[in-house]
């Protein structure tokens, strides 16, 4: 019996609600499955304890559009993740259900990986938000080098430096550019400097430019006028227009298009912006703190990132250690990531013991902090005991002389809990290998795997991975 997740499939097809609810009940999720715009209405907004924590969502339903059901459920107040399907996928239905409140788009015939892997993705980045939300209002007050270090956890030199770099930084008005390996913790470094700031009372808004398609992202930064394209039923403020007496991230700046930072750096030179479709510009009071893991100079070198654009930037540059130089906050980190997993589960958090701590503190971590979270909550998943230890933890982490957990007669595969989590470390091992074999190369990488660059970005990030971008 399934107690993931409870994720609501609408489609008129009775073939794809079958096959859905299989696959979905076959990775942990639980499902319900309905062919009606209303029966849909119905599940989502029920008082019975049984509504869904996302829903896959069709366009075309025999009674009422997938758009109009949206609508509701947005009007409702639900904001759970829904992503629209659709078999008549079109530029403009995807623009129009992106701006009425849908997570993703899918199109038909639906690649059931692709199903899987935008699920996930939208159910992290909804629990991630939850998170986010709850510590903006607990660390609302602070500022300074205390509120930074409530986020950005370590007590090494190289940590201590940089949480000094951001106690500083965070006291003036000026532009910060954050760089650093993908997983080190950038968007925790630009909300410490923040709310380090003298506008720590104010929003802090974040616009990540390798999530958003370029034919949504001026409409994203700058806002909308109703009636300026199909889909603006209402005029609607920008990012930036949001951020207006706080903070701007603008996370992965260097995956914007040429067109966009064009853009930026107008806005940035006038400090004034125009809606899309408007006629009048307006002066923002904002601060911008932007963040990358791409080589901003070589681009530059490459004619890939303006020039012009970098020196506004980088008024102050920023450099987030990766994990590798700062082995001894492994420890700190482990015991974060333990208790946030056991209170967010309601159970008492597990302690490691000191050998497996010492074995996890000289691991490379080529995916940083965060493959560090993902490895953390899988061991604390996978070992019996209420203490973690060296031999519980993957078999390339255990230090020489430790016994590998009992696993009866399953061999190798009672190391997996579930299909999922087989699935994941073969995943892991399978696109390292390419990876390497790629010198990194993601398109290289990704033309041998048979799938496009965005979605390995996504799988890599998902499972800790890296790899060099590429080449200009």
């Amino acid at each position: 019996m399934t107690d993931g997740p409870r994720i609501l499939v609408c489609d008129d097809e009775p073939g794809i609600r079958k096959t859905l609810s299989q696959i979905l009940s076959d990775e942990g999720y639980t499902v319900d499955a309905v062919g009606l715009g209303q029966d849909a209405l119905q599940h989502a907004l029920s008082e019975d304890g049984q509504r869904p924590e996302a829903i896959l969502l069709d366009v075309w339903l025999p009674d009422i559009d997938g758009l109009t059901v949206l609508d509701r459920l947005r009007g409702a107040g639900l904001g759970i993740p829904i992503v629209m399907i659709s078999g008549h996928g079109t530029v403009d239905t995807a623009v129009q259900a992106v701006k009425r409140g849908a997570d993703d788009f899918l199109e038909k015939p639906l690649s059931l990986e692709r199903v899987l892997l935008t699920l996930d993705k939208v159910l992290e980045r909804h629990r991630l938000a939850k998170e986010r939300d709850a510590l903006k209002r607990e660390l609302l007050s602070r500022t300074g080098e205390d509120a930074a270090r409530e986020t950005l956890l370590g007590t090494g030199a190289a940590m201590r430096r940089l949480l000094d770099e951001i106690a500083r930084a965070g006291a003036s008005e000026a532009r910060v550019l954050i760089t650093g390996e993908s997983g080190v913790g950038k968007e925790l470094a630009a909300r410490a400097l923040h709310r380090a700031s003298p506008r720590a009372a104010g929003p802090f808004v974040e616009v990540n430019g390798a999530a958003i398609p370029e034919e949504l992202i001026e409409s994203e930064l700058f806002g909308h006028m109703k009636g300026s394209f199909t889909g603006a039923v209402e005029d609607r403020k920008g990012k930036w227009e949001q951020a207006d007496g706080g903070t701007l991230f603008l996370d992965e700046i260097g995956d914007m298009s040429p067109r966009t930072q064009a853009k930026i750096l107008r806005a940035i030179q006038d400090g004034r912006i125009t809606r899309v479709g408007g006629a009048r510009a307006f002066a923002t009071d904002v601060r911008i703190v932007t963040a990358t893991n791409r080589d901003l100079p070589a681009m530059i070198r490459a004619g890939t990132f303006r020039e012009d654009l970098y020196f506004r930037l980088a008024v102050v540059p920023l450099v987030v250690p990766p994990l590798a130089e700062r082995p001894e906050d492994v420890p700190l980190l482990v015991t974060h990531f333990a208790e946030s997993l056991a209170r967010r589960r309601g159970r008492r958090a597990k302690a490691f013991e000191p050998e497996a701590l010492e074995a996890l503190a000289k691991r490379r971590w080529p995916g940083n902090v965060r493959e560090l979270q993902n490895l953390v909550e899988r061991v604390l998943l996978m070992s019996p005991g209420p203490v973690v230890r060296a031999a519980d933890l993957p078999p390339e982490d255990r230090p020489a002389g430790a016994r590998a957990p009992s696993q009866g007669t399953s061999g190798e595969f009672g190391a997996y809990a579930t299909l999922a989590d087989a699935r994941e470390a073969f995943e892991k091992r399978y696109l390292a290998r390419v990876l390497a074999d790629t010198k990194g190369n993601v398109s290289r990488a990704a033309e041998r795997l048979g799938l496009d660059r965005t979605t390995l970005h996504r799988k890599m990030k998902a499972l800790g991975l890296d790899g060099d971008r590429d080449p200009a």
